[in-house]
């Protein structure tokens, strides 16, 4: 039990107890940001006249003499009695025992958890747009490179490589901006919520959030200290990264797998097997694959650990900020893999043979263009065509004329021939989609575009929050030493 919670109400703690209950090793993440914590609160004291101006210098001066060399030691609750510590050890139990006034361990943990938290969330944010920026460069190389799309693991229709990366590429956006969502809702200070009720010292909490580069208050001070709805907004933001990492995984090793032969994965990306010489196995993709599991697993384990607590703080909280941690980690180091694996992907020979099926849809659409077929009644003909084709092991461009207005019922027009001949090139096929977002190589160089000047606009974006977040902490150093 620390020094300066003996002799109370309580006389002494069981060490395994103590034990039990220390989160001091999990705290190493957040002991910078809690000593900026107390410098801000010892500034705000000061001024509210709440402690003198000489005590407020010696606290100060030992909290950034502590802040050049934390150490950590057993026995102890948490960082927060660490830091008490020392100062009362510095200043004298006299000086040293205003350190706590006006707050708690309760308001105090909560705000160092989101200074610490909102660093790592701009920087996932700057990590996931470095990746999207080379899925774009990828995928600027491939927009005319012909690429399966599946439906229920079957060649569905005819795509292009870069339109498949900018589907996945969307999806990072998407994560980047629930990052950024949940950094919004992060950076609040509940700091001078003290325990639940604040403080009957006059302290302007304003001032504390504006040294600290909080947008603002997280206002009622019962649910400042009481709530960490913002510890899952970060856990979900990062476990539905996951997911899109572990889907895209899951791809990557289907797609470069022997039988499927699209894709194939660097060598410096892949392992070998200890007994089977000619392995090539996506080892790293593989355990991406798990590790992202775990990420999902601790966003559920946190809600289940809050899951019906009562108001206000409870000792639970302690549990989930490991994992919040944990998984901020594991998904940076997965993000590190992809980084590096997406640029060096090399898309194979896929052969064209394989996808003639997929061009199906677009001549039932020419019939209903070219001969005002109801799309249901050339669905069904085209269907017929197919199964002609399977059954004489030929290819749908293998067909002849009267192969066509057998299925379909009619004589042909030489226009509308013409055009089944064109769905049945591929390379001419991608023209034939005109939506917004489709595969149409024109199409999909107008999306690389926007989304590369999207990226930019972000990024830069995020750069001026750097700069004021850095400011705001220069300003509380530079009042600090003052």
């Amino acid at each position: 039990m620390s020094s300066v919670l003996k002799g109370g109400r309580l006389t002494a703690t069981d060490k395994e107890v103590v034990k039990f209950i220390s989160s001091t090793e999990a705290d190493r993440r957040i002991a910078q940001s809690s000593i900026q914590v107390n410098e801000a609160h010892i500034i705000a004291l000061a001024k509210a006249k709440a402690i003198k101006q000489k005590d407020s210098k010696r606290l100060l001066r030992a909290l950034r003499k502590l802040e050049r060399r934390m150490i950590f030691r057993q026995g102890l609750e948490d960082v927060h009695v660490l830091i008490e510590e020392y100062v009362t050890r510095e200043c004298g139990r006299e000086t040293g025992g205003l350190l706590h006034l006006g707050k708690s361990r309760n308001d105090q943990v909560s705000t160092a958890i989101r200074l610490s938290l909102r660093e790592e969330m701009l920087n996932l944010s700057n990590q996931l747009l470095a990746f999207e920026r080379s899925i774009l460069q990828l995928a600027k190389r491939h927009t005319k490179s012909i690429f399966p799309g599946y439906t229920h693991l079957q060649p569905a229709q005819p795509i292009t490589f870069a339109h498949y990366l900018i589907a996945f590429g969307d999806s990072i956006l998407r994560d980047e901006q629930r990052v950024r969502e949940a950094f919004n809702r992060i950076n609040n200070s509940p700091m001078g919520g003290g325990a639940l009720a604040g403080t009957s010292f006059n302290i302007d909490r304003t001032i504390v959030a504006r040294l600290l580069g909080f947008n603002g208050l997280v206002e009622n001070s019962l649910d400042a200290v009481g709530s960490r709805d913002f510890v899952l907004d970060a856990l979900s933001a990062c476990s539905i990264t996951a997911l899109d990492f572990s889907r895209f995984a899951q791809d990557i090793i289907i797609y470069s797998s022997a039988n499927v032969n699209l894709l194939e994965i660097p060598d410096e990306f892949s392992s070998t097997s200890s007994i089977m010489p000619q392995k090539k196995n996506p080892d790293p993709l593989e355990l991406l694959r798990a590790k992202c599991g775990g990420i999902i697993g601790n966003y559920n384990s946190s809600g289940i650990m809050l899951h019906a607590l009562p108001s206000g703080y409870n000792l639970d909280f302690q549990e989930i900020t490991p994992l919040l941690w944990q998984s901020l980690d594991t998904l940076k180091s997965c993000l590190r893999i992809l980084e590096g694996l997406v640029p060096k992907l090399k898309l194979r020979t896929y052969p064209e043979s394989q996808l003639d099926l997929t061009v199906a849809t677009e001549i039932a659409n020419i019939l209903v263009r070219k001969m005002n077929f109801p799309f249901r009644i050339a669905h069904r003909s085209i269907g017929q065509a197919v199964r002609v084709a399977l059954a004489r092991k030929v290819m749908l461009r293998d067909l002849k004329q009267t192969d066509w207005e057998r299925v379909v019922g009619r004589q042909l027009s030489s226009e509308t021939l013409r055009a089944i001949h064109e769905a049945l090139d591929l390379k001419k096929h991608l023209y034939t989609y005109r939506t917004i977002g489709s595969p149409n190589p024109n199409r999909t160089e107008q999306m690389i575009k926007h989304r590369t000047r999207k990226v930019e606009s972000v990024s830069k974006r995020n750069r001026l929050t750097q700069v004021e977040l850095s400011r705001s902490l220069r300003t509380l150093r530079t009042i600090a030493d003052a």
